[in-house]
C-alpha cells in the first residue's frame, strides 16, 4: 500500500496544482470567514448560523471555519467522484492494477493519499480562517479574547477532527459512486444531481429527509443542530453510510473487471 500512496502523492503534489489549490483554499477560507461574521446573529435571536454569544466562546474562531466549510460539502463530493471516475475513463486504473495486483491495497493507498492531502489543506484553511476571523471579530462586536487560550486550542482540534470525519464521509460516498458508474460525465451528473438540489428539495417536502439522506446528515454533523436530527444521531447514522460506501467501493473494485 505504501507504493500506492507514494504514486498518488507524486500526482497530487505537483508544484502547479499545489500552488493553485492553496491559493483557492486561502481565498475560500478568507471569504467564508468574512461572510459568516457578516451574517452573525445577535445574542438571543433565533435563526441559522452562529450567534455573537457562541462566537465569543473559546471555540468561536474555529466555529466560523466549520460554519463556512459546511457549504462546500457538495464540492468535496463531486471532486472525489470525478477524481476516481477519471482513472477509469483515462484507463490509468488498468495500468495501476497491473503494477499493484492487490486491488484493496491500491484503493486504500489512493484514498489515504487523497485524504492526507485534504487533511493538510484543511489544516491550512483552519489557520487562515481563524486568523481572518480574529482580525475581523472586533468590527462585528465579538470579543475574541478567549480564542487564543488552551480551551480555544482544544476546541480547534476538536473542530478539525470533525471536519476530517466530514470530508472522509463525502470522499467515500463519492468513491462508491465512481466505482459503480466508472464514467466521468455520468458519475458527475449523478453526484451533482444528488448532492446538489435533490436532497434539499426532498427535505423541504419530507420532514424525515434530514434523518435519512447521507449528505444532509453530514451537513448536520458539521453544522450542528440545524436540522431535525441531533449532531450525535447524525454522526452515528452517517458513520453507517460511510462504512457501507467503503464496502461498496471495495467490493465493486475487487470483483468487477477493469477494462
Amino acid at each position: 500500500m505504501i507504493r500506492a500512496v507514494r504514486s498518488e502523492l507524486i500526482k497530487l503534489w505537483r508544484p502547479r496544482p499545489v500552488a493553485l489549490g492553496l491559493l483557492l483554499a486561502t481565498g475560500y477560507a478568507i471569504a467564508a470567514a468574512a461572510l459568516v461574521l457578516a451574517a452573525v446573529r445577535p445574542a438571543g435571536r433565533l435563526g441559522f448560523g452562529p450567534s455573537s454569544q457562541s462566537l465569543a466562546a473559546a471555540g468561536g474562531g474555529t466555529e466560523v471555519f466549520t460554519t463556512g466549510l459546511a457549504f462546500a460539502g457538495f464540492f468535496v463530493f463531486v471532486l472525489f467522484t470525478g477524481a476516481v471516475a477519471m482513472e477509469f475513463s483515462r484507463g490509468t486504473i488498468r495500468t495501476m492494477s497491473l503494477r499493484q495486483p492487490d486491488r484493496l491495497r491500491l484503493l486504500a493507498g489512493k484514498l489515504v493519499a487523497m485524504l492526507g492531502t485534504a487533511a493538510v489543506v484543511l489544516a491550512w484553511m483552519e489557520v487562515v480562517g481563524w486568523t481572518t476571523s480574529r482580525l475581523l471579530a472586533g468590527t462585528h462586536g465579538i470579543d475574541a479574547s478567549a480564542w487564543a487560550g488552551p480551551a480555544g486550542l482544544r476546541a480547534g482540534l476538536g473542530d478539525y477532527a470533525t471536519v476530517l470525519y466530514w470530508i472522509t464521509g463525502y470522499a467515500l460516498l463519492g468513491t462508491a459512486v465512481a466505482m459503480l458508474i466508472r464514467s466521468v460525465p455520468v458519475a458527475l451528473a449523478v453526484g451533482i444531481a444528488w448532492a446538489g438540489p435533490f436532497e434539499h428539495i426532498v427535505a423541504d417536502a419530507w420532514h424525515l429527509a434530514d434523518k435519512v439522506f447521507p449528505g444532509l446528515l453530514l451537513e448536520s454533523v458539521l453544522g450542528g443542530d440545524r436540522y431535525s436530527v441531533s449532531t450525535e444521531q447524525a454522526f452515528v447514522t452517517s458513520l453507517g453510510y460511510t462504512a457501507l460506501a467503503a464496502v461498496v467501493a471495495a467490493t465493486s473494485f475487487v470483483r468487477r473487471d477493469v477494462s
